[in-house]
Protein backbone atom coordinates (compact mmCIF):
# COMPACT_ATOMS: atom_id res chain seq x y z
CA UNK A 1 0.00 0.00 0.00
CA UNK A 2 1.29 3.17 -0.87
CA UNK A 3 0.31 6.79 0.84
CA UNK A 4 0.00 9.93 -1.67
CA UNK A 5 3.76 10.64 -1.59
CA UNK A 6 4.74 6.92 -2.84
CA UNK A 7 6.34 5.89 0.13
CA UNK A 8 5.43 2.35 1.58
CA UNK A 9 3.10 2.76 4.12
CA UNK A 10 3.94 0.97 7.74
CA UNK A 11 1.79 -1.41 8.44
CA UNK A 12 -0.17 -1.28 11.96
CA UNK A 13 1.22 -3.81 14.50
CA UNK A 14 0.10 -5.21 17.80
CA UNK A 15 0.73 -3.43 20.84
CA UNK A 16 2.31 -6.68 22.19
CA UNK A 17 4.15 -7.50 19.13
CA UNK A 18 6.35 -4.15 18.94
CA UNK A 19 6.92 -4.78 22.97
CA UNK A 20 8.37 -8.49 22.35
CA UNK A 21 10.83 -6.89 19.68
CA UNK A 22 11.79 -3.93 21.72
CA UNK A 23 12.41 -6.23 24.33
CA UNK A 24 14.77 -8.22 22.57
CA UNK A 25 16.51 -5.78 21.32
CA UNK A 26 17.37 -4.24 24.23
CA UNK A 27 17.87 -7.68 26.46
CA UNK A 28 20.89 -8.37 23.11
CA UNK A 29 22.22 -4.75 23.63
CA UNK A 30 25.32 -4.27 25.85
CA UNK A 31 24.68 -0.68 25.96
CA UNK A 32 21.62 1.82 26.33
CA UNK A 33 19.91 2.76 22.93
CA UNK A 34 17.68 5.11 21.61
CA UNK A 35 14.56 4.79 20.15
CA UNK A 36 15.51 5.55 16.49
CA UNK A 37 18.32 2.82 16.97
CA UNK A 38 15.58 0.47 18.11
CA UNK A 39 13.25 1.77 15.17
CA UNK A 40 16.80 0.89 12.83
CA UNK A 41 16.85 -2.47 13.82
CA UNK A 42 13.20 -3.79 13.96
CA UNK A 43 12.19 -2.50 9.85
CA UNK A 44 9.67 -1.41 9.28
CA UNK A 45 8.63 0.32 12.22
CA UNK A 46 8.04 3.77 13.18
CA UNK A 47 10.06 5.43 16.05
CA UNK A 48 6.98 6.56 17.32
CA UNK A 49 5.86 3.08 17.71
CA UNK A 50 8.89 2.44 19.58
CA UNK A 51 8.60 5.02 21.84
CA UNK A 52 4.97 4.20 22.80
CA UNK A 53 6.34 0.58 23.47
CA UNK A 54 8.88 1.83 25.55
CA UNK A 55 6.75 3.51 27.76
CA UNK A 56 4.69 0.44 28.61
CA UNK A 57 8.04 -0.98 28.97
CA UNK A 58 9.62 1.25 31.70
CA UNK A 59 5.58 1.30 32.95
CA UNK A 60 5.88 -2.37 34.06
CA UNK A 61 9.59 -2.22 35.00
CA UNK A 62 10.97 -4.34 31.83
CA UNK A 63 13.29 -1.02 30.53
CA UNK A 64 14.69 1.90 32.46
CA UNK A 65 15.31 4.86 30.48
CA UNK A 66 18.75 6.52 31.28
CA UNK A 67 18.53 10.71 31.10
CA UNK A 68 22.24 11.03 30.68
CA UNK A 69 22.05 8.90 27.83
CA UNK A 70 18.73 9.86 26.73
CA UNK A 71 18.52 5.85 25.81
CA UNK A 72 16.91 2.81 27.07
CA UNK A 73 17.92 -0.60 28.69
CA UNK A 74 16.21 -3.16 30.33
CA UNK A 75 15.86 -3.53 33.39
CA UNK A 76 13.88 -5.63 36.49
CA UNK A 77 12.11 -3.70 38.82
CA UNK A 78 14.65 -4.59 41.33
CA UNK A 79 16.90 -2.54 39.46
CA UNK A 80 17.94 0.69 41.55
CA UNK A 81 21.16 1.97 40.15
CA UNK A 82 22.61 2.12 36.49
CA UNK A 83 26.06 2.75 36.46
CA UNK A 84 27.49 3.64 32.60
CA UNK A 85 31.13 3.84 31.15
CA UNK A 86 31.57 6.95 29.69
CA UNK A 87 34.11 6.07 27.26
CA UNK A 88 32.78 2.60 25.77
CA UNK A 89 29.26 2.88 26.60
CA UNK A 90 28.87 0.03 29.02
CA UNK A 91 26.67 -0.59 31.53
CA UNK A 92 25.47 -2.61 34.65
CA UNK A 93 22.43 -2.78 36.25
CA UNK A 94 22.40 -2.97 40.26
CA UNK A 95 20.35 -3.71 43.04
CA UNK A 96 21.47 -1.54 46.30
CA UNK A 97 18.55 -2.14 48.44
CA UNK A 98 20.00 -0.82 51.48
CA UNK A 99 21.00 2.26 49.62
CA UNK A 100 17.65 3.26 48.55
CA UNK A 101 16.11 2.70 51.89
CA UNK A 102 18.55 4.95 53.54
CA UNK A 103 17.88 7.58 51.04
CA UNK A 104 14.14 6.66 51.78
CA UNK A 105 14.77 7.34 55.32
CA UNK A 106 16.49 10.75 54.78
CA UNK A 107 14.12 11.95 52.72
CA UNK A 108 11.08 10.83 55.17
CA UNK A 109 13.14 12.79 58.07
CA UNK A 110 12.55 15.92 55.67
CA UNK A 111 9.12 15.32 54.88
CA UNK A 112 9.80 14.86 51.59
CA UNK A 113 7.69 12.12 50.05
CA UNK A 114 9.16 9.92 47.22
CA UNK A 115 7.75 8.71 44.37
CA UNK A 116 10.66 6.56 42.40
CA UNK A 117 14.45 6.64 43.21
CA UNK A 118 16.21 5.47 40.19
CA UNK A 119 20.23 6.49 40.41
CA UNK A 120 22.86 7.10 37.20
CA UNK A 121 26.24 6.93 37.72
CA UNK A 122 28.80 7.50 35.23
CA UNK A 123 32.67 6.56 35.32
CA UNK A 124 35.18 4.13 33.76
CA UNK A 125 34.92 0.19 33.73
CA UNK A 126 37.18 -1.96 34.26
CA UNK A 127 38.10 -2.52 30.83
CA UNK A 128 38.67 1.34 30.19
CA UNK A 129 40.70 1.95 33.05
CA UNK A 130 43.71 -0.66 31.78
Amino acid sequence: MRSRCGNLKLKRRKAFVVDEQVWKVLVKTTRPVGAYQIANMIPPIAASQVYRSLERLVSTGKARRIAARNAYVAASPKTDVVVICRKCGEFELLECPDAIEGLGRHCDQRGFQIGQIFLEMTGSCRTCRE
